[in-house]
């Protein structure tokens, strides 16, 4: 048996030249959307920030129509791993007008742009509860709020929150 030993394979230079131009050409093709700027997304962050804050007084002040003005119409959410749609929620969110005492605080906030027309808001929570029965419940954990801009407005999509009970110190 004849092993024949051959050079390694080089492209012609005229192939070279143009892979190498098409690779180029292709990344100085602009984007399908407009680039975000700095400012852009400081300016996003600034906003949802903002609302995020806004929609924790609502809680505070326990008006579940206002809370209810900064979800979209197509919301879920997962709340201690549970899938809730927006009629359960709004289900839900009626309830804090009955409590006796509803303290949410809402601590550690941060808000990244996610592209011109979304945002992340993250935090966590320490929420103090007298229902209107007179049962206390205190529960903390974790919470994440996807905006979206729709329309010129934006509307929180999508919740994320973990409970956890809490001592009363």
């Amino acid at each position: 048996m004849k092993i024949e030993s051959r050079p390694p394979y080089i492209p012609p230079m005229h192939r070279i030249i143009f892979v190498g131009a098409l690779v180029m050409a292709a990344c100085q093709q602009p984007a399908s959307e407009p680039s975000s700027t700095a400012a852009d997304h400081q300016h996003i962050v600034a906003t949802v920030d903002s609302l995020t804050r806004a929609f924790e007084q609502a809680e505070r002040d326990r008006q579940p129509g206002r809370v209810l003005s900064f979800l979209s119409p197509d919301f879920y959410m997962y709340a201690d791993g549970v899938r809730a749609n927006y009629g359960e929620v709004v289900t839900g969110i009626h309830e804090i007008s009955t409590f006796q005492h509803f303290e949410p605080g809402w601590e550690n906030l941060e808000v990244r742009a996610l592209g011109p027309d979304a945002a992340l808001a993250s935090f966590t929570f320490r929420d103090s509860i007298v229902t209107g029965s007179g049962d206390v419940l205190l529960a903390g954990g974790a919470t994440t709020l996807i905006w979206e801009r729709r329309d010129g407005g934006w509307r929180v999509v999508y919740a994320d929150a973990d409970h956890y009970p809490v001592s009363s110190d």
